[in-house]
Parts: C-alpha cells; sequence; structure tokens
C-alpha cells in the first residue's frame, strides 16, 4: 500500500529511502531557496496584472494535475511530466520555483504523504530543473544569436530534455550513494529510460513554447519579440 501511494504522487523519493540527517539538510536548504526567490521577486508586479495571475495559477493547477500520472515501478525511480522548463521560460525562475514548490506541497498534502522527503524532492525535481533550464537560457542568450527557432529549439525544446535528464541524472547518484537501491536495479529501473522521457518532456515543452511566443507572447516572460524577431 506504501508504494501504491508514491505511484500517485508528484514525489520522486519517499522518506524511508534517506536518512534523516540528509532530509533535514535539503529541508534547510529547499526553504531557503524558497526565502531566496521571495526575494527576487515583487508580488506587485504580478498582483497588478490579472490575466498574468490567471495564467499562472491556472499552470498551476494543470501540472498538479499532471504530477499526478506517474511510471515507474519501485518508489523513487519513477518518471513524471516536471514542467519546470516551461514554468522557468514563462515565468522567470523565481516564480518557477514559488510555484512549483506550492505544486509539490499540495500534492503531499493530497495524498497525506510524508512530508520530511519535500526538501530532498524540492531540489531534485524543482531546484535542478529549474536552475539547469534557466542555465541554457541564460548561456543561450550569451553565445549564440537572437533567433526565434534558438529559442524554440535550443532553450525550450532541448533544455526541456535535459533538464529531465539532469533531473534523474542526480536523483539515481543520490539513491546510489546511500545504498537505496543495487547500481543494477538503478540502471535497469531509472538510467535506461532517461532517453525515453527526455522526449516528451521536450516534445510538449517546445510545443507549448512556440504557441505561446506565437499567440500569446506576453505569457512568456523570457521572450522578447523585439529581441528575437524584430529585424531578423
Amino acid at each position: 500500500m506504501q508504494n501504491e501511494t508514491y505511484w500517485l504522487i508528484g514525489l520522486h523519493i519517499p522518506a524511508s529511502l534517506l536518512p534523516s540527517t540528509l532530509m533535514w539538510v535539503a529541508n534547510i536548504l529547499m526553504l531557503a531557496l524558497i526565502l531566496f526567490a521571495l526575494k527576487n521577486f515583487s508580488f506587485t508586479e504580478l498582483l497588478k496584472n490579472k490575466p498574468s495571475q490567471h495564467v499562472y495559477f491556472g499552470a498551476m493547477v494543470a501540472l498538479l494535475l499532471l504530477w499526478k500520472i506517474k511510471a515507474g515501478i519501485s518508489p523513487g525511480l519513477g518518471f513524471h511530466h516536471l514542467g519546470a522548463t516551461i514554468f522557468t521560460l514563462m515565468f522567470g525562475w523565481p516564480l518557477a520555483v514559488l510555484g512549483l514548490s506550492t505544486i509539490l506541497l499540495a500534492s503531499a498534502l493530497l495524498q497525506h504523504s510524508d512530508l520530511l522527503s519535500l526538501g530532498i524532492n524540492g531540489l531534485l525535481s524543482i531546484a535542478v530543473p529549474v536552475f539547469v533550464s534557466y542555465g541554457i537560457l541564460r548561456l543561450s542568450q550569451k553565445k549564440l544569436p537572437a533567433n526565434f527557432f534558438i529559442y524554440i529549439f535550443v532553450v525550450a525544446y532541448f533544455g526541456a530534455g535535459i533538464a529531465v535528464a539532469a533531473n534523474r541524472l542526480s536523483a539515481i547518484a543520490l539513491l546510489s550513494l546511500v545504498h537505496a537501491y543495487p547500481d543494477s536495479q538503478l540502471v535497469s529501473e531509472s538510467l535506461v529510460y532517461i532517453p525515453l522521457f527526455m522526449i516528451p518532456e521536450a516534445f510538449i515543452t517546445g510545443m507549448l513554447i512556440s504557441a505561446f511566443v506565437i499567440y500569446k507572447p506576453h505569457w512568456v516572460m523570457t521572450f522578447d519579440d523585439k529581441h528575437y524577431i524584430t529585424g531578423k
């Protein structure tokens, strides 16, 4: 019954697999990240913009539902749609961290899951993919031409795939370090499936971002049509 609970919720790793000291350290780090995100964003701007509020909170509800759909066998080795890249590109990294953290907490509360593992799952499922996505965005802005197709295919499509890979590789490395599962099981139940799950994450993110920047560019905070389109 315990395995079934972890199958349904958006958490990757249950508390039973990790040392309690590690989870408390992770909780402190995740709380510090949330406070840092709060410091780097003004909620006044969001509150003044009603359409942006609707898009942001609507995206949170949609992702909460998606996080209930998960594939996997053993607890901690499952996959689900992250949504970290699309949140980062649409709302910026501070709102991505805050929104995804809210979804993670809501998911745990709705399924009556343990809260002690929130920090480690937040670091793996939120911090890692959000900052990988943000890093790819910043790197493309510095090193690549300001081009619409580079934003779509490199930042959105490629970025989402790499974010999933970074999330799963970091989780696998952690589980291996704490000897939660034999390495052979980590390989057979998780590592070999990473490419398979990179593709749908990349496709969904690239498709949605493409539609948004064409029809609703003001929904995508990191996209500036004057920078990427005008005069190209």
